[in-house]
């Protein structure tokens, strides 16, 4: 009877394997997620990006990103930038202070959802995982390791494009923190979230609602206003 009992686990174990479809190769499903996002060749064409939106609680706030990597993010409570190397901030009674390296992934993304696009210049390993489902949407998902724990990218299985970002290791060696991207819409030839939703399992963590107004391509940005500021050099809006 034990046996048998066993033998019944076992073969409704590889029945449930047999009817699970094993994940897409990584080649596949970031090829479909490049082509949904707009192609490679609209993306590179971007040079800069400026971005209006709210965040919960009234607070508006203007995101400037230069290619590659440099962000600048404007609101009346403060300024902050990352110049491709560190960031910082500076305050609204103009003191200014290194931002901690676990603030300036959240920064770009924000900035630049379009980064993984060329998502192989940022991680060494990509690996097939199997699929999940957000909201009772399905997703497939790659995962990219690190020396502490891993960075899983989910992207929706019927529009292709990048659903959520889920990271741990990056910015804390303990905690999980999750972008979600929603509500696409398309610019200048490239798909763009319009809502961008941050959760932390941190205790005592918050999150960010941030909700897009307006995005413009291509405006001239000049690169010192991505560079710590002097306080008697503060220019609170981000074009000269």
């Amino acid at each position: 009877m034990k046996l048998f009992c066993i033998c019944t686990i076992v073969i409704a174990q590889l029945a449930l394997a047999a009817e699970t479809p094993a994940p897409r190769s990584v080649e596949r499903i970031l090829t479909d997620y490049v082509n949904a996002a707009g192609g490679e060749q609209a993306v590179d064409r971007l040079t800069s990006r400026e971005t209006l939106a709210d965040i919960h609680r009234g607070l508006h706030i203007t995101l400037y990103w230069q290619k590659p990597n440099r962000v600048l993010a404007v609101s009346k409570k403060e300024r902050t930038g990352y110049d491709g190397v560190s960031g910082w901030t500076l305050s609204k009674k103009r003191k200014v202070k290194k931002l901690p390296r676990s603030a300036e992934l959240p920064l770009e993304l924000d900035a630049n959802p379009l980064r993984y696009v060329h998502i192989r210049d940022i991680y060494s390993e990509l690996n097939p995982a199997p699929g999940e489902e957000i909201d009772g949407e399905k997703m497939e998902v790659i995962l990219a390791p690190n020396t502490i724990a891993a960075t899983k990218l989910y992207f929706d299985a019927a529009t292709h494009l990048l659903r959520r970002v889920e990271e741990q290791g990056e910015t804390s060696a303990y905690f999980k923190n999750t972008v979600d991207y929603l509500d696409y819409k398309e610019v200048d030839g490239v798909h763009l979230p319009f809502h961008i939703v941050h959760g932390t399992t941190e205790p005592g963590g918050h999150g960010e609602d941030l909700r897009i107004k307006k995005i413009t391509h291509n405006e001239p940005l000049q690169p010192e206003i991505f560079s710590k500021p002097l306080p008697a050099q503060v220019v609170m809006g981000g074009k000269r």
